[in-house]
């Protein structure tokens, strides 16, 4: 009897969407994990957030989600109000939040890392490497393996070696690992066409200002609270390494 053989597409398989946030003090690094079916909820949530406002503001179903911008009112963003680019920007968060992706965060205190090493390792690497770890880890708990895809950085060709060499001698660090879990390399893409990048990116932007910034205004700060409460339930990881 002729067997029949299961053509579908394998389960176990994740997708990890990286962005970076920086100032000259502080660098940090975020991804959203998730399965295709996260993915999938992330891009028809965000489509569906900006359908809304489609025609508003000089704003079209396309703009892109990005989080400086957003939070500073410049670029597509400078004719919208502020009370309706919150409203967004929560809206964004909560899409996340409810899609079933996971969200992992490493940071890392730049000026303290220059001030304890004399020749300190370039801080997006370490960052990296931490959060490549922490992937990782995530993955293997969930016998899944991952694909991390990144939003296009000057330095990419760089990170895809550091990758490499990640998966042949290990990470720097105590936790190292080969990486067992990730797949392939680091692939790179533009944001404006990615709303999973642009998911990573609303994620790493607020992530860093709320560890770096104390906001004077209270008002800022309730908005600040009220769009990280959308995300903090779906927080796998977080940690801000300060040398």
């Amino acid at each position: 009897m002729q067997r029949r053989v299961d053509r579908r597409t394998p389960s176990g398989l994740l997708l990890a969407y990286v962005d970076e946030s920086y100032s000259p003090d502080w660098f940090s690094l975020g991804a959203v994990l998730g399965d295709g079916a996260a993915v999938r909820r992330i891009e028809t949530g965000f489509d569906a957030l900006m359908a809304l406002y489609h025609g508003r503001f000089d704003l079209d179903a396309g703009t892109e989600l990005h989080g400086y911008p957003m939070f500073q009112g410049v670029g597509p963003w400078r004719r919208v109000p502020s009370r309706v680019r919150i409203n967004v920007y929560a809206g964004a968060m909560r899409v996340v939040g409810e899609s079933g992706a996971r969200v992992i965060l490493r940071g890392i205190d730049v000026a303290r890392q220059k001030a304890r090493y004399a020749h300190p390792h370039p801080p997006h690497e370490v960052a990296l490497g931490h959060l490549l770890e922490r992937i990782d880890s995530a993955s293997d708990a969930r016998g899944a393996h991952t694909l991390v895809l990144a939003d296009e950085v000057h330095n990419s060709e760089r990170h895809r070696t550091n990758f490499r060499d990640f998966r042949t001698g290990g990470t720097p660090g105590y936790r190292s690992s080969t990486l067992s879990r990730l797949l392939d390399t680091i692939h790179f893409a533009p944001s404006h066409h990615s709303r999973l990048l642009q998911a990573a990116d609303l994620v790493t932007f607020l992530y860093r200002r709320r560890c770096t910034h104390v906001e004077s205004d209270e008002r800022a700060r309730a908005a600040n609270d009220l769009i990280w409460s959308h995300i903090e339930p779906v927080i796998e990881h977080e940690h801000c390494w300060e040398p």
